[in-house]
């Protein structure tokens, strides 16, 4: 079970680390169902106490109400969906953020909280970029915290290790995320047009 949680988990961040904007503008619906797997993850980690490496019903049940809810809100809540994904991308990154830094129970929760109100103001201002860089990284972690599921015994994918001051899985997920952001930038031309062209074609 807890190896097909981290295969789960990989794949959905190593999507989401590459192709997060296309993502949002192919398959909003899909986008916001990542995004909210992995806050519901996150949240059952925290009010759970149980570390990331650890697999439980309630982290199960939150990271799928998460999927649910998130991509439930891309068709009902369609006008505020710049808004919606800057609160879930802003709680993901809080989220894993906190987990890396040993912070769980009502203070993870709170830090979730906190970086989700930032999130969305961002997103208002430069979404794009926002979605870019918060998709890089957000992916990054999430593709190593499935990976640690798998190959546990592997330090370097071990991000809450972190605290502890250790600076391998820091440098992992700085350039993992990097080369998903570059990745990401490269082909943001290309995902906007189409988007534009789709747009225009309805």
């Amino acid at each position: 079970m807890t190896i097909i949680n981290g295969i789960l988990l990989t794949l959905v961040g190593l999507g989401v680390m590459g192709l997060g904007l296309m993502l949002f503008y192919a398959l909003l619906p899909l986008f916001y169902a990542f995004f909210g797997a992995g806050v519901g993850y996150w949240l059952g980690s925290f009010l759970t106490s149980t570390d990331p490496g650890e697999m439980s019903l309630i982290k199960l049940i939150c990271a799928m109400g998460g999927a649910f809810l998130f991509a439930g809100a891309a068709y009902s809540l369609e006008a505020f969906r710049r808004i919606l994904i800057g609160i879930g991308m802003g709680s993901l990154i809080g989220g894993l953020i906190a987990s890396a830094l040993g912070l769980d129970g009502m203070l993870g929760a709170i830090i979730m909280g906190i970086a989700a109100v930032i999130g969305a103001v961002i997103t208002l201002a430069v979404f794009d970029i926002f979605i870019i860089v918060t998709a890089a990284f957000g992916g990054a972690g999430l593709a190593m915290d499935g990976l640690h599921l798998i190959l546990p015994g592997m330090g370097l994918l071990d991000r809450t290790a972190i605290a502890d001051g250790a600076t391998l899985p820091l440098i992992v997920w700085l350039v993992a995320g990097t080369v998903g952001m570059a990745w990401q930038f490269k082909n943001i031309g290309r995902w906007v047009a189409a988007e534009t062209q789709q747009a225009d074609d309805a």
